[in-house]
């Protein structure tokens, strides 16, 4: 599960720099109709060649509202906040999924110890502040409209991941998120009618490419399913505080290709974030989900 969530946090922390760089190369709905058809057409090959598990007929619905919150309502609010935020701002307030989680998730999953899980969310989330103030958040604060429709696409994908808690602990990681993304990619298809929905694909830079085929394989087909996994496995809110972890793996990739230098804000609000999820992460599971790990 480690692994998992590592994985999954190293994809994500690019996906709001080279998400931005397509949206404002092609625009946010272009973005979000190529990479969603991308994405689906790859996992369902995928899936014809592996197999997948069959989906029971009172759970298709459920997945149906999946596809809707991770496609529809989280990517498309998303994309179009973003065209009008800025990456360090969505890095931001994605780090506030693990609040939105825990409420969900001691409501739905019936979680416990939300009490001491809140106090490290909180810790983690202070740490990340920390970093994105230092990185020049306090000079990008024109951008209310954009941050608005980002806030509404964390919900939803807080939702997502309490609402698919539930199916992943009876079908496999990839199943589920392969129906969810093809489910909401079908819900978007009819948006191919407005008049220049899609520009002429020969018109499309390489850039642009590149950043779409890493939403769509690095993003949805890697780190989507690997989110999944650990989620399989793991209690929701323990899932969703790493997070947090996004901003410090963006400053390493930074420092690593780019040769961005650590500041002393950064030190601390890294370690902030580490002790916030640990915090969180050394908590007692639940019975249910105790049970589970030890099957």
């Amino acid at each position: 599960m480690i692994a998992a969530l590592g994985l999954n946090q190293i994809f994500s922390s690019l996906t709001h720099i080279i998400g931005k760089s397509a949206v404002a190369a092609i625009g946010p709905l272009a973005v979000a109709l190529i990479r969603f058809v991308i994405a689906s057409a790859t996992m369902l090959v995928y899936l014809r060649v592996r197999g997948g598990t069959p989906i029971a007929r009172e759970d298709r619905i459920k997945l149906v509202i999946l596809g809707f919150f991770v496609v529809v309502i989280n990517q498309g609010f998303f994309l179009f906040g973003l065209s009008r935020s800025t990456a360090s701002h969505a890095s931001l307030l994605y780090a506030l999924t693990p609040l939105f989680v825990l409420l969900l998730a001691g409501r739905m999953l019936g979680e416990r110890s939300i009490g001491s899980k809140l106090f490290g969310t909180l810790v983690a989330f202070l740490g990340v502040a920390i970093i994105l103030f230092e990185r020049g958040l306090r000079n990008e604060m024109g951008v209310l409209v954009g941050d608005v429709l980002i806030l509404i696409a964390v919900i939803a994908w807080s939702a997502y991941t309490v609402l698919a808690k539930q199916l992943v602990e009876r079908y496999d990681a990839m199943t589920v998120t392969t129906w969810a993304i093809v489910s909401g990619t079908v819900m978007c298809l009819p948006a191919l009618l407005i008049p220049g929905a899609i520009p002429p694909l020969r018109s499309i830079g390489p850039g642009a490419w590149g950043g779409i085929l890493y939403l769509s394989m690095g993003t949805s087909v890697i780190a989507y399913p690997l989110y999944m996994y650990a989620l399989r496995h793991l209690e929701a809110s323990k899932v969703a505080v790493t997070t947090n972890v996004q901003p410090i793996l963006t400053a390493i990739l930074s420092w690593a290709f780019f040769g961005e230098r650590f500041t002393p804000g950064f030190v601390v609000g890294a370690l902030l974030v580490l002790a916030g999820v640990t915090w969180v992460e050394t908590r007692k599971p639940t019975a249910a989900v105790a049970v589970e790990q030890s099957a």
